[in-house]
């Protein structure tokens, strides 16, 4: 059961990142990616990484009810920090420094390698240990305390 989750997960994200890029073509003119055999691992290696955060995460929250705050209160700050929404060049240098720990700063970077010049995961082997390291910090969380019942206060 949970291994369907997953996959059924993981075909949900694959057929998001479909849509958005054949959005991103048809309405705004953009290019497809430089290389999508350099583009798909990477993508893969994101999805693996964020998905052992993710049940790392579930694993420490105490109820259902305080889920959403829960994974708002990391992942907005986190995609803003991280460059998601654009340059941080002009952030101020601690919040800079906050960002070169954030796994989704190192992802983006990859993401931006191989899409805009088809470059392989094998270019920033740092930035793949570190989406990989917050990946597996996740999955320990998880198999430590991971329960699926949630826990009462």
């Amino acid at each position: 059961r949970e291994l369907a989750v997953l996959v059924s997960t993981l075909i949900v994200f694959l057929l998001q990142m479909a849509a958005t890029v054949a959005l991103g073509v048809t309405l705004y003119d953009a290019h497809g990616a430089q290389s999508w055999v350099a583009l798909v691992p990477v993508l893969l290696l994101g999805a693996a990484a964020f998905a052992g955060l993710g049940i790392g995460l579930a694993a420490l929250i105490r109820s259902d009810e305080g889920a959403s705050a829960v994974v708002n209160l990391v992942v907005l700050p986190m995609a803003f920090l991280s460059g998601s929404f654009g340059s941080t060049k002009d952030y101020p240098q601690v919040l800079q420094a906050v960002a070169d720990v954030l796994p989704l700063t190192y992802l983006i970077r990859l993401m931006q390698a191989a899409y805009f010049h088809g470059t392989s995961l094998v270019h920033d082997l740092g930035a793949v240990a570190v989406v990989v390291a917050w990946g597996v910090a996740g999955l320990v969380v998880a198999v430590r305390r991971f329960e699926w019942q949630p826990r009462e206060k």
